[in-house]
C-alpha cells in the first residue's frame, strides 16, 4: 500500500518521481541506443530499395537488345497499315498492297425466347484457323438450372471458347413481337476455324436448347471467316490474322488498299538516348544518396530525444534535433563504400568483343570532374546520340557484351552492374534485413532484440526500486502519523489535567 504524504505533507509522488529520473538514466541510453539502431536498418533499407528498382530497370530495359535495336516505323498509308520493329536490327524498307482483310467466322441461332433451363455440362472442341487439329484438351462450360440466358452468355465469354458471344433481340415487323438470339464471333480471324460438340449431349443442347444449327456435331456457321490476302515486295501471301510478323517487322492491317504502301523503319535515336539517360539519371541518384551517407557528419552530441525532452520542445525544434541525430549513421560504411567502389569499377573498366575493347567515354558518357560527386555520370548528348545513330550494335555490346556468363572483361556493363549489386544487396540484408525477415536474421535486429532483453530487465529492476523507495515513503509516512496521534494524544491529556 502506498501512503502519498498524508501525514507528512510532502509531495511523495513528486519526490519518488525525481529519484526515479536518476535511476532511469541507463535506461533512457538504452532506449536511444535502440532509435539508433532501428534509424540504421531504415537507412540501409532504403538504399537497397534504390539498388533494387535500379537492378529492375537494369534487367527490364538495359540487358535487352530490343532496348538498342529501338526503330522509328513509318507509313505512307496510316489508316491503312500500320507497323512496329519487334527485332528487327536492320534499317528496313518494304513495299505492302492489302487486297483483303481477314475476318473472323461468326455463329447466329434461332429463336430461343422460350428457352427452358436446367443443369448441362458442356464439352468442345475448337479448331484455330490455319490449324487442321482441334484442341486437345477440351472446352468444358458447365450450366446450372438457374442459369439464365445472360449468365450463359457470360460463362461462353469467360471460357475458352474463343468467341465473343451475345444475346439479341430482335423486332419481327411481321408479327409485331421481340424474338431472341445469341450470335458468337471468333475471337481469332481466318479460315480453317470451327467448334464441334465434344459429345451427343452438348449437340443437343446447342441445337435444342439454344437453337444453333449443327452438322452433325459441328455448328454451321453463319459467315465463315477468310484470310487476308496482301502483297509484300511483290510476293503475295495470305494470312489468318491482320497483325503477322515479317523479317522483324510486325504489321498491323486496318483496310484494304487501291496500290502500295511503303512502310521504312529508321533508327530510333531519341528513344534509345531517352532509355539511356533514365538509367544514367537512376544510377546517379543511388550514387549521390550513397556519397550523402557515407560522407554526412556524424553528430554524437546529438542522441535521440526521450520522451520527456520532447514534451519541452517545439515540433520544429524536434524536427532539427533528429535530423542531426540521424546524421552519419552509415558514415564510412564499408558495405557501401565497397560496393560503390565495384559500381565505378564497372563502368570505368573497357567491354572486350573481338579482340577490341570499347569505353564508355567513346560513347559520350564520363564520370563528373566534381570529386565529392564520386562517381557522378555525366552525358554530352550529341556525342551519345551520333554514336547511337551511326552505330547501335557497339553501344549494345557495351552495355550487354557477352551476356550474364561471360568473363568480367567481356562482361557488358549492364550485366557487371547487376552481379555487384547483387553482392552488395545481399551484405546489406545481412546487416539490416527486409521486411520479410525477423530480426534474429540479421545482425542490426539482433542487436535490437539484445537491446530488448536489457530494457526489459532494467525496467523490473526499476520497478522494484521504486517500489522500495515507496515502501521506505510509506513506513515514514506511517510512522508521523504514529507520531501525530500520539502528540495528539498527550496534548488531550493534559489539557484535562489542566482543567
Amino acid at each position: 500500500m502506498r501512503i502519498g504524504g498524508l501525514a507528512s505533507g510532502m509531495d511523495i509522488d513528486s519526490m519518488v518521481g525525481e529519484l526515479m529520473k536518476a535511476q532511469r538514466m541507463p535506461l533512457d541510453k538504452l532506449n536511444q541506443k535502440k532509435q539508433v539502431l532501428g534509424w540504421q536498418r531504415d537507412q540501409y533499407r532504403d538504399i537497397n530499395k534504390k539498388m533494387a528498382d535500379l537492378d529492375t530497370y537494369i534487367f527490364d530495359k538495359m540487358a535487352l537488345s530490343n532496348t538498342y535495336n529501338k526503330k522509328k516505323v513509318t507509313s505512307s498509308g496510316e489508316s491503312k497499315v500500320t507497323a512496329r520493329s519487334i527485332n528487327s536490327t536492320q534499317n528496313y524498307s518494304a513495299k505492302i498492297q492489302v487486297d483483303k482483310l481477314a475476318t473472323s467466322t461468326t455463329y447466329k441461332s434461332g429463336d430461343i425466347t422460350k428457352f427452358t433451363q436446367g443443369d448441362h455440362a458442356l464439352e468442345f472442341h475448337v479448331t484455330d484457323p490455319g490449324n487442321s487439329q482441334a484442341n486437345p484438351d477440351p472446352v468444358k462450360i458447365n450450366i446450372a438450372s438457374t442459369d439464365t440466358l445472360d449468365d450463359i452468355v457470360k460463362k461462353i465469354n469467360g471460357s475458352e471458347l474463343g468467341v465473343t458471344a451475345m444475346k439479341e433481340k430482335i423486332l419481327d415487323s411481321s408479327t409485331g413481337e421481340y424474338t431472341e438470339t445469341i450470335a458468337f464471333t471468333s475471337v481469332k480471324t481466318g479460315k480453317g476455324g470451327k467448334i464441334e460438340a465434344a459429345d451427343d449431349a452438348t449437340a443437343n443442347f446447342m441445337s435444342s436448347s439454344l437453337g444453333f444449327s449443327l452438322n452433325g456435331r459441328e455448328l454451321n456457321s453463319l459467315q465463315l471467316g477468310e484470310n487476308a490476302k496482301v502483297k509484300v515486295n511483290g510476293f503475295d501471301m495470305e494470312k489468318t490474322s491482320n497483325q503477322f510478323a515479317i523479317n522483324g517487322m510486325e504489321y498491323t492491317l486496318l483496310n484494304t488498299t487501291s496500290s502500295e504502301l511503303t512502310i521504312s523503319s529508321e533508327t530510333d535515336t531519341d528513344g534509345i538516348y531517352d532509355t539511356i539517360k533514365e538509367f544514367v539519371d537512376k544510377y546517379n541518384g543511388l550514387i549521390d544518396e550513397v556519397n550523402q551517407k557515407v560522407n554526412e557528419s556524424r553528430y554524437r552530441d546529438y542522441q535521440p530525444l526521450t520522451a520527456e525532452q520532447k514534451k519541452e520542445m517545439s515540433e520544429d525544434e524536434i524536427k532539427l534535433w533528429e535530423e542531426k541525430a540521424k546524421s552519419g549513421l552509415l558514415k564510412n560504411d564499408s558495405i557501401l563504400t565497397s560496393g560503390m567502389n565495384g559500381m565505378r569499377m564497372d563502368f570505368y573498366s573497357g567491354v572486350k568483343s573481338d579482340g577490341t575493347t570499347q569505353q564508355l567515354t567513346e560513347f559520350g558518357i564520363s564520370t563528373s570532374s566534381v570529386y565529392q560527386l564520386r562517381g557522378h555520370l555525366e552525358i554530352d548528348e550529341d556525342q551519345l546520340k551520333q554514336k547511337i545513330k551511326e552505330d547501335p550494335e557497339s553501344l549494345q555490346q557495351l552495355f550487354v557484351g557477352g551476356g550474364r556468363n561471360a568473363s568480367y572483361e567481356e562482361k557488358g556493363i549492364a550485366y557487371r552492374l547487376r552481379a555487384t549489386m547483387d553482392t552488395t544487396m545481399k551484405q546489406i540484408e545481412n546487416k539490416a534485413g527486409n521486411t520479410t525477415k525477423s530480426n534474429n536474421q540479421f545482425s542490426i535486429g539482433k542487436s535490437l532484440d539484445d537491446v530488448d532483453k536489457q530494457v526489459n530487465r532494467f525496467e523490473d529492476r526499476m520497478k522494484q526500486v521504486e517500489d522500495g523507495y515507496w515502501r521506505q515513503f510509506s513506513a515514514m509516512e506511517t510512522a508521523i502519523q504514529r507520531m501525530n496521534e500520539q502528540s495528539a494524544y498527550m496534548s488531550q491529556q493534559f489539557g484535562s489535567l489542566g482543567g
